[in-house]
């Protein structure tokens, strides 16, 4: 392959393709599964206390697509790499006690242990590269001839994508776009539109450039002509216009009687893999949140905010909200809206001090907007609550949970053609 991923990467995308596989069963891939599987069942037991075995059984079959015998092996895994302890009795597990590091090192490890144990395949290998190019922009398919694959099991590798839920293909302008749904899960037809017509590279830089802003007002970009220092050709602008226009980036909007409606720019809201559908509605407040002190640090009436993150954080760890300012109204108004916060009025007249409805959701929806702001992503945004909650829970209630789920049946992605006529004259040939 032409790039060498980092073991961080590779752990990465094997989680992105296990989502995506779901149920499916890949006779390419030996490890990588077990990878991604691995990687999902940290996630959601990082800083859990000690977890009984049969409820831990349930919660990951029902919840996270692992299967009882593929979750003994993975337990093995996650103890070899000292992720858990495990509690047993002869060869029964009965318990584990979860010790799981923070997502970094997680990661690191995961990915170390898969490059000196698991061993992926060509075929896997193949397959995390060619998610890890799509997570930075859509490409036409024609370009991943540099990648340095053989042709066939290039080709072999895209169908398996498509059928396993993590490659999307667009036939657009004449071109061939290949796109992954776990990074540009919304608005695809337009991405694909504008990697044909502009180019994969010119879209990933200004992805890029938003990604190290996340919320930067488009009014100030077409007006400075810059995002963060960074000069832009008037192109570039017109892209970026059509990106929020067309709904690709989807960008917030707030609306003040002294700077008229601005529209906030952000990456691409993720897909499921990385973003569980409970946790929608909290990424999009997350988003109104940068979007309300990025209107104050740029389009001010009067007092501009120095430090957008310190403002978050106080909103975060004080009960007594932000200092009352005759901006706060118009500023923080959509806020109120989605139950985010509310505004109390002074005594002075036009003076409102903006404070969080301190819930779980609005909680977690500032974590978020303070990682948005500070790295321009967001952690734990894949993990799937209603599990950690099932896993800290007794096995009656959680059977009664889980008690309406029907059974999976697994699906298989059929083999490719070669491995095909090797299997039928394995059969012919034996009979």
């Amino acid at each position: 392959m032409s790039k060498l991923l980092s073991v961080q990467e590779l752990a990465l995308r094997s989680h992105d393709i296990s989502i995506g596989l779901g149920n499916k069963v890949v006779p390419d891939f030996e490890s990588l599964p077990q990878v991604g599987q691995m990687v999902r069942l940290a996630l959601h037991i990082r800083g859990l206390p000690r977890i009984e075995y049969d409820i831990l059984r349930l919660v990951a079959y029902h919840y996270l697509q692992i299967s009882p015998s593929d979750l003994r092996n993975i337990v093995k895994d996650l103890a070899e790499v000292e992720f858990i302890r495990i509690f047993s009795e002869g060869e029964t597990y009965k318990a584990i006690l979860p010790t799981v590091p923070y997502y970094d090192e997680m990661y690191t490890k995961i990915g170390e242990y898969t490059t000196s144990d698991k061993k992926l395949n060509e075929a896997e290998q193949l397959a995390i590269t060619v998610l890890d190019k799509l997570t930075k922009t859509p490409v036409a398919k024609q370009s991943l001839i540099q990648i340095g694959a053989d042709a066939k099991l290039l080709e072999r590798s895209l169908n398996i994508g498509i059928q396993g839920n993590y490659l999307i293909t667009k036939r657009v302008r004449g071109k061939d776009i290949v796109l992954s749904p776990v990074f540009f899960s919304e608005n695809i037809d337009t991405y694909a539109d504008l990697v044909a017509k502009s180019g994969a590279t010119n879209i990933q830089r200004l992805l890029k450039l938003i990604e190290g802003f996340q919320g930067v007002p488009l009014h100030i970009i077409q007006t400075r002509k810059e995002i963060n220092g960074t000069k832009l050709t008037d192109e570039e602008i017109l892209l970026l216009k059509r990106l929020a226009s067309d709904g690709a980036v989807k960008p917030p909007s707030i609306a003040t009687s002294h700077a008229g409606v601005n529209h906030f720019l952000f990456t691409p809201k993720p897909g499921i893999a990385r973003l569980t559908p409970a946790k929608r509605e909290i990424f999009e407040r997350a988003m109104a949140l940068v979007s309300a002190v990025r209107q104050g640090q740029f389009l001010p009436k009067k007092y501009a905010i120095r430090s957008p993150y310190a403002i978050l954080s106080k909103l975060k760890n004080s009960d007594d909200g932000l200092k009352a300012n005759t901006e706060a109204y118009e500023q923080y108004k959509k806020l109120t809206v989605m139950r985010v916060g509310r505004l109390e009025p002074t005594i002075a007249g036009g003076w409102h001090i903006f404070k969080i409805n301190k819930t779980e959701e609005n909680i977690a929806a500032l974590n978020i907007a303070l990682d948005l702001v500070d790295t321009g992503g967001a952690k734990g945004l894949e993990i799937d609550d209603e599990a950690r909650i099932a896993l800290g829970q007794d096995q009656t209630y959680v059977e009664s949970l889980i008690g309406s789920k029907q059974l999976r049946e697994q699906e298989y992605v059929p083999l490719s053609e070669e491995h095909q006529y090797q299997m039928d004259n394995l059969f012919l040939g034996g009979a």
